[in-house]
């Protein structure tokens, strides 16, 4: 066994009782040549170290396995974790589609298999292929037309195989392919290495959606203990480009097991998926399912199950589609999606409505239906609200935690919150980037200035008077907690409308939380957000009242400048790591990294020799201009023009960049290095990949993390006394903690607005759990979508309910 085979703590004990053997050897070797030894002694002293060696060894290899075993044990809870989830939101997702009882039509599926496969060919029943399927799950292509059943195809191949699942076998997990990042090549320092790709993504997805760890998601991922099921493969590509589809076939054939290709299910198009095939791009060794429309027999079949037998209006659907085989009714209630549609307009009750056979057209019914979706969605949810509050059984379903909606209020919300990809937009999104950009900064702005028109004041008398002092006056104070507030509000923006939202919360599950655990859940949160904000800004503080000891001015100047450097690097990293955004998304916006610091230190050039008020505000109202030209040309995006701006500072007053220069020198390399740094690991195709190797290497220190952000605290709080004097250390610290705190606020206010524009309620969550129990939503890799595209772009087409026109 080498050092090489053992790894953590047992590592360590291995070289140390490696080390320990050769200091005793060696140390025996040198007494014997002395003779200052009897031979019997030689004997003891040789034995000692190996003595010790072998216990060390012993500890060693116990420990390796120990630790092999917890994390062997870790995984299989890991696993049972994440089929427990994905079972809570599946089995929702099939009541939903299918109605209460899961009423699934059996479709007629034509199966072409793989070459070699063991999968029945020709036209076969969909409980046929969900048997075969769940007794060895392999490669599946679901296919159809629009509306076919190919998501509630998938959507019972999960639930069946978590049914069949035995322990520590694979667990399914279905998603949206559409969000695949596909995998790339880039050059690095003249190597070629990849980036992005299928299985990163899995992993992201993973903890994302299911709160899978770091760590136990590439471990399942690796062992290929997740069945993916990736659904809508044709909605990855506008009309006429294949590009995206391409690489994600590309991806999901190159996805390979021990035994060969990995099992996984695919959900497409079925004209997209001949396209595809055109251009020689489709899934290798997969079984390709069809699936065909309902008849009349199966939708005879299929009302009497909704009917429970009792008399409906839809029970004469299958006689209407038999006498117009060509007609409207035949050719679109042959969907799954349009017959269950219509079940739930005509299957209530029927006053009112035009029959099936008035309708010419197909797109004349389909507009008919699509025109009552929401409404008879709402109704049928309230009924079910207001069965639940009367009724014992109802207290303990989904239905007895909403509330009613007015139809017209579902229609422009749903409307409002809707996104071009299908999905439900953030709450920054609905408002939109400016507006959530003006908000945030407004607020941070207010809240700042309210804390320190009030807090310093009271915290002054707690210090010695000789320590309260502005060293470059108050105002520039006040000016780096306004610009450290205009940078907070930029960075609140991006995650406003970055977030999802409006991801499923957990009342929108079929075993949602108690309210004891919400609580509990709650308090941790206000805890680590209490803890992110208030540490740092005491450690500075703290850090701060150490420049008043005597050995403040016996530090040399290359200290301060080693000080700075690591603030210039740290501070934008630490930025860049926690936030999503990038330096840059194609080559001319990373040739703007390079110009726009260029032009901004030209322009401070010019500025610098000229004297007059005038022509220091022309020179200020210039760099504004071009760097908003820059923006509109689409050259420069907000990174480039930060440092556009830093180059053109310095420009302005330039001072020595050596260790001469102390700590704004230091501060002002760290700043370009970050800034160089950025411009080559933040491009939009190496962000991801830079991130997902940050949080890895941060995985290996996380203990570390605490002790250090503290320490770094300290040492930017004992720096910045130098500029700013111990009163502006306070003014910076009370800003930023009420930066970090004030982000549940800048959320209801943003909540607010878009309700007050009429795009969102009052609460959005609580909304979005009511819509997906309604059957308006479903679930897809733990976002909300759209239960149609159809539903979504009449929507779009519709901005006022049909009521009220």
């Amino acid at each position: 066994m080498g050092a090489r085979q053992v790894g953590g703590p047992a590592r360590w004990l291995f070289l140390g009782g490696a080390a320990t053997l050769a200091v005793s050897g060696a140390w025996a070797v040198w007494a014997v040549r002395r003779d200052g030894m009897q031979p019997q002694d030689v004997a003891g002293v040789l034995g000692l170290p190996l003595g010790v060696l072998g216990l060390l060894v012993g500890a060693a290899i116990s420990l390796s396995a120990l630790r092999l075993q917890r994390a062997s044990d870790g995984l299989a809870v890991a696993l049972d974790r994440l089929a427990g989830s994905v079972e809570d939101v599946e089995v929702a997702e099939r009541t939903h589609m299918l109605g209460t009882g899961a009423h699934l039509i059996d479709l007629h599926v034509d199966v072409s298999p793989r070459g070699g496969g063991t999968a029945p060919r020709g036209r076969q029943r969909l409980s046929d292929i969900a048997r075969w399927y769940c007794d060895a799950p392999d490669r599946l292509v679901v296919t159809g037309s629009p509306g076919a059943g190919k998501t509630v195809l998938a959507v019972h191949l999960v639930v069946r195989l978590l049914e069949a699942r035995a322990d520590g076998s694979p667990v399914p997990v279905r998603l949206s392919i559409r969000d695949l990042t596909p995998a790339g090549r880039r050059r690095w320092w003249g190597l070629r290495r990849a980036r992005g790709g299928f299985e990163q993504w899995l992993v992201s997805s993973l903890v994302k959606a299911y709160d899978v760890d770091g760590v136990a998601a590439v471990e399942l991922v690796a062992r290929r203990l997740v069945i993916p099921v990736l659904d809508g493969l044709d909605e990855m590509d506008t009309e006429g480009d294949s590009e995206r589809a391409e690489q994600a076939l590309s991806e999901l054939n190159g996805y390979q097991g021990l035994g060969g290709s990995a099992p996984l299910v695919l959900t497409c198009r079925e004209e997209r998926y001949a396209e595809l095939g055109v251009r020689q791009a489709w899934l290798r060794e997969a079984t390709v399912l069809r699936l065909a429309g309902v008849d009349a027999d199966q939708a005879g079949a299929y009302v009497e199950l909704r009917s429970d037998g009792r008399p409906s209006p839809m029970d004469t659907v299958a006689d209407v589609m038999r006498g117009s085989a060509a007609g409207p009714v035949a050719g679109l209630l042959s969907s799954p999606f349009y017959l269950g549609l219509a079940f739930a307009v005509y299957g209530g009750s029927p006053h009112g409505l035009r029959p099936l056979t008035d309708f010419r057209t197909e797109d004349e019914l389909r507009e008919y239906l699509l025109a009552r979706c929401v409404p008879t969605a709402t109704a049928a949810a309230n009924a079910a609200v207001r069965q639940a509050r009367v009724s014992v059984a109802g207290a303990g379903t989904v239905w007895s935690r909403q509330r009613e909606y007015q139809a017209g209020a579902v229609h422009r919300w749903l409307r409002g919150m809707s996104e071009p990809e299908g999905g439900i937009a953030s709450v920054g999104d609905v408002v939109g980037r400016r507006g959530t950009l003006a908000l945030s900064v407004v607020t941070g702005l207010v809240m700042v200035a309210s804390v320190l028109l009030v807090v310093p004041d009271a915290l002054a008398e707690h210090f010695p008077e000789t320590w309260w002092e502005h060293r470059d006056g108050v105002e520039t104070s006040w000016f780096v907690a306004g610009l450290g507030a205009l940078s907070s509000g930029v960075g609140w923006m991006g995650a406003l409308c970055g977030r999802e939202p409006l991801r499923p919360a957990e009342r929108a599950r079929q075993r949602p939380a108690r309210v004891g655990e919400r609580m509990v859940g709650a308090a941790r949160k206000a805890c680590r957000t209490g803890y992110k904000a208030l540490l740092p800004s005491a450690a500075a503080t703290l850090g701060g009242s150490f420049a008043y000891g005597d050995w403040f001015g016996n530090v040399p100047g290359w200290g301060w400048y080693v000080l700075g450097l690591a603030g210039g690097v740290a501070i934008p990293v630490a930025f860049a790591l926690d936030e999503d955004f990038v330096a840059h998304t194609d080559r001319r916006e990373l040739e703007g990294c390079a110009l726009a610091p260029a032009l901004g230190c030209c322009l401070g050039l010019v500025v610098a020799r000229v004297d007059s008020l005038t022509a220091s505000f022309v020179g200020g109202s210039a760099v504004v201009g071009i760097g908003f030209l820059l923006r509109r040309a689409g050259v420069a995006r907000g990174y480039s023009l930060v440092g556009g701006v830093i180059t053109c500072a310095y420009a302005l007053d330039p001072s020595p960049l050596g260790p001469e220069g102390r700590f704004p020198a230091g501060l002002l390399v760290g700043f370009g290095a970050a800034y160089v740094l950025g411009c080559f690991l933040l491009g939009s195709d190496r962000a991801e990949h830079t991130r997902d190797l940050a949080q890895r290497g941060g995985q290996r220190i996380v203990w570390l993390l605490p002790l250090g952000s503290f320490v770094l605290a300290m040492l930017a709080g004992l720096a910045a006394v130098i500029q700013l004097g111990f009163a502006g250390v306070v003014f910076v610290a009370l800003a930023f903690a009420t930066l970090r705190l004030i982000g549940p606020l800048i959320y209801a206010l943003l909540t607010l607005t878009a309700h007050l524009l009429g795009r969102t309620p009052l609460t959005p969550d609580t909304f979005l759990a009511w819509a997906y129990h309604a059957g308006l939503l479903r679930i897809v890799g733990g976002a909300y979508q759209f239960r149609h595209s159809e539903l979504q772009e009449w929507l779009d087409r519709n901005p006022v309910p049909p009521a009220n026109r």
